[in-house]
């Protein structure tokens, strides 16, 4: 029996099977250079002709892969930078729970962009895909940008670059080794790799980087991915950036090192122009729990369970807890089954990277067969369960929808991760199925299964301390976290008049040697961009907001057939509506919308008997609307139709 990584697991799907025709149709809808004329989709065709090989198309200098790149035109410039001074804009990342994370720096004319994450939909971004930072102003100063830096491999931190990296003309790209084994996938997938310049960074080297004007460094921080870096910005002039991204303070962390404090006193000791830092959790005390207690507690659970299948939820990019279950599973003589897509190919690259050690035999590519011939005690399944997802590998499992796995009775389920906030109701959701199958269910509740990614108070001190900032800026989430931040710092003697609560799109810039910041009046407008499908639109588009009409007030279609010389209705008015009225009360209510509809269209026409088509639909749609919130206290989505014969 073949190990499980010794090949690619049929879980992983692929984009292999889309036809070239496929993605002309994608980008005759949205991308700009494409107007849908003929002339247009002749150049695709024979562009594609000579490059019957090639999935990737350069046309025009512009790089285009197999996700949407077009974003909003703007006329927006941004305001003119002073001479030695150094720009920072926060693209995005505050008031989100899961924020899309990029912000930009600029010296003269150089611009260096860094992350670039996505947020999961919001609940009245009604069945989008994802939203994504707008760089839409960025469009003017494609040439300024010289380089494109990742911290780390969350999705929050890089699933969008499939989408900005080409928008933005595929700049060199600086990240460390797993967080590059991460991209390299994304931007493989996307079609882009081969336009991609990628260079991997070590962050326990103290090697600066000429990034054209800027000086850059990279130094280790702990958070839940390997391989996760700070990042030391430095302009001609002395202005010096420190941005910790997410962090925490782990003494005994599973497979990482400590976070290298020594380097960040001694990065401390060069008076530091801003500090921006991770508030995720600054409203809890003392300090984060550390991956040595989890691993404790995951080994009593292994050990003292004797009867069917142990089945471990966490997420795909914890690397170390999925080396933590390894090492137990061998020590105990069982073995490791992964689920989940994201699982799979991250512990793939991890693997051949480098960050896990697996002897063979441990980990084994989960079929049906291949369980079969294991006794159910001697399992381990480590499971994706994407909480926002309904149809993540564990919630599969829970309905039993699962290509290779059914819970049964006496299963014990251990969700090692922890809720992302907003999503409660989902992950209850999931609980309650598992329960109602008789599975046993273990929570971090029940027990120390698992650690927070981010710093509390304490850490966040610590960090202060040894960074020694002038100005001081709380980052990510909601205000009301920030502000937690803020007030921790307060509480160890920054001034308040030195920290800096920005909000997305916000233009601050640093005066030579740290003297004054200057928020400018003038707001970069970043929109809402959501994913929806193949297309990328506006959160604020009408479709969105049809569907939620439609979600909250249902439709009604009303179609009229009438004469086209006499305008008279020649059939009876055909009415269909959608969750608008119960079974007992359809007879009633559709009687009296059809005679309404049919007073309204017909005095409207004695009126006005040259009426144009869509101010007589107006008429009845509005009229329509006021009549059924007086008669049923309903405002259905309206759509008149009026076919002439």
């Amino acid at each position: 029996m073949k190990d499980f990584l010794d090949e690619l697991d049929q879980e992983i799907d692929s984009f292999e099977n889309l036809t070239w025709n496929d993605i002309v149709d994608q980008h005759i809808l949205m991308n700009e250079w494409l107007d849908g004329t003929t002339q247009n989709i002749e150049k695709i065709e024979k562009e594609n002709s000579k490059n019957k090989n090639q999935k990737q198309v350069k046309i025009d200098g512009e790089i285009r892969g197999k996700f949407i790149s077009r974003f909003p035109e703007t006329k927006f410039y941004l305001p003119s930078l002073r001479e030695g001074y150094t720009r920072f804009i926060p693209i995005w990342w505050n008031n989100e729970t899961w924020s899309k994370n990029m912000w930009m720096a600029q010296y003269w004319e150089d611009i260096v962009l860094i992350d670039c994450g996505i947020q999961f939909p919001d609940s009245d971004m009604l069945w989008v895909n994802y939203s994504i930072p707008d760089v839409s102003f960025l469009s003017k100063y494609k040439k300024n940008i010289k380089w494109f830096i990742i911290t780390h491999g969350h999705l929050d931190h890089i699933w969008s670059l499939k989408h900005v990296y080409p928008a933005v003309w595929c700049p060199p790209l600086y990240g460390t080794k797993f967080t590059i084994g991460l991209v390299k996938k994304q931007l493989e997938e996307a079609w882009l790799l081969p336009y991609s310049t990628l260079i991997e960074v070590d962050a326990w080297s103290k090697e600066k980087i000429k990034m054209w004007q800027f000086n850059v460094e990279f130094f280790k921080v702990n958070h839940s991915v390997p391989d996760c870096a700070w990042v030391y910005l430095e302009s001609p002039w002395g202005t010096k950036f420190v941005h910790t991204w997410d962090f925490k303070i782990d003494f005994t962390p599973a497979i990482d090192s400590p976070a290298d404090l020594d380097r960040i006193a001694e990065i401390g000791s060069r008076w530091i122009s801003l500090l921006m830092s991770d508030s995720t959790w600054s409203i809890r005390k003392w300090f984060s729990m550390s991956e040595k207690n989890v691993w404790e507690e995951l080994e009593k659970i292994v050990s003292n369970h004797h009867k069917w299948r142990l089945i471990i939820a966490t997420f795909s990019s914890w690397i170390s807890r999925v080396q933590q279950l390894i090492d137990i599973a061998e020590k105990y003589e069982k073995t490791i089954f992964l689920s989940g897509k994201s699982m799979v190919e991250n512990v793939a690259i991890a693997k051949e990277l480098g960050y896990l050690n697996i002897k063979p035999g441990v980990v084994k590519k989960m079929t049906p067969k291949n369980t079969e011939w294991i006794a159910p005690h001697k399992q381990i399944i480590i499971t994706t369960w994407s909480q926002w997802e309904q149809f993540s590998a564990l919630a599969r499992m829970s309905e039993w929808k699962h290509n290779a796995v059914e819970i049964i009775k006496g299963d014990t389920v251990v969700f090692s991760s922890s809720v992302v906030p907003g999503n409660e109701k989902s992950v209850v959701w999931i609980i309650n199925k598992l329960i109602k199958l008789w599975a046993n269910v273990i929570t971090k509740d029940d027990w120390e299964v698992h650690t927070w990614w981010h710093a509390f108070q304490e850490e966040q001190k610590i960090m202060i301390n040894l960074v020694k900032p002038k100005y001081f800026m709380p980052v990510f989430w909601d205000l009301y976290f920030r502000t937690a931040h803020k007030n921790t710092a307060m509480n160890i003697g920054m001034k308040e008049d030195n920290i800096l609560m920005l909000e997305n799109g916000n233009i601050v810039d640093f005066a030579p040697n740290n003297w004054n910041v200057f928020k400018s009046k003038i707001k970069v407008p970043v929109a809402e961009i959501i994913i929806d499908g193949h297309g990328m639109w506006l959160a604020t588009s009408h479709v969105i907001k049809a569907r939620e009409k439609m979600m909250n007030s249902w439709v009604l279609v009303i179609m009229y057939k009438v004469d086209k010389k006499t305008k008279a209705i020649l059939w009876h008015i055909k009415l269909e509506s959608r969750w608008l009225v119960y079974l007992e009360e359809v007879r009633f209510i559709h009687r009296l919308i059809i005679k309404k509809a049919k007073e309204l269209y017909e005095n409207t026409v004695k009126d006005v008997p040259d009426m144009e088509e869509k101010d007589l639909i107006k008429i009845i749609k509005d009229d329509l609307e006021k009549f059924l919130l007086q008669k049923i206290d309903r405002e259905p989505m309206i759509i008149p139709m009026v076919i002439e014969v």
